[in-house]
């Protein structure tokens, strides 16, 4: 899926999950993330003990896991996870020199894209720690809507009927 110079990539190489091992060890990209405490272990040891080029498959474990790349340079991952009659969405800008840029709003919008049209869902949501305004921005700037406050986090959301009109 490409949009500009922004493309979703669904395979996952090597170097690829070697990226994403040093965005999920810094915690500036990672503070507000709900991300499992042994990710990086378990990336690592992946790393460590699969020898293969593409490791798509180890990324797909729980739903669709899709490169961000600008110009076939990985600059962070989006993920869609199926909850239930909905999907829910995880975006990762982890090229810090790329924050601010737009770009997430624009992967966003391609994950929506992917989730509507290929996964055939009714609705989109995000859950977004309270303390994490740059992605609240990001979400509402794509036209997501607060849906309900939960424990740690509010939960956007984005229905294909407004997509749809988003969209068009």
């Amino acid at each position: 899926m490409k949009n500009n110079d922004l493309e979703l990539r669904q395979e996952v190489f090597k170097s690829d999950a070697i990226k994403i091992l040093q965005w999920m060890e810094d915690e500036e990209i990672t503070r507000y993330l709900n991300e499992s405490p042994n990710v990086c272990s378990s990336i690592r040891n992946t790393l460590n003990s699969i020898n293969l080029p593409v490791l798509t498959h180890l990324f797909n474990q729980n739903g669709s896991f899709y490169m961000i790349t600008k110009k076939d340079e990985s600059i962070g991952f989006l993920k869609l996870i199926p909850k239930g009659k909905a999907v829910e969405i995880v975006i990762v800008i982890g090229d810090k020199e790329k924050w601010g840029m737009g770009l997430g709003s624009n992967a966003i919008f391609q994950g929506l894209k992917e989730a509507f049209f290929y996964w055939r869902v009714d609705e989109v949501i995000a859950k977004i720690n309270f303390e994490n305004e740059r992605s609240k921005r990001v979400f509402k700037k794509v036209g997501f809507d607060v849906d309900r406050e939960l424990k740690k986090e509010i939960q956007y959301n984005m229905t294909m009927n407004k997509f749809l009109k988003i969209a068009a």
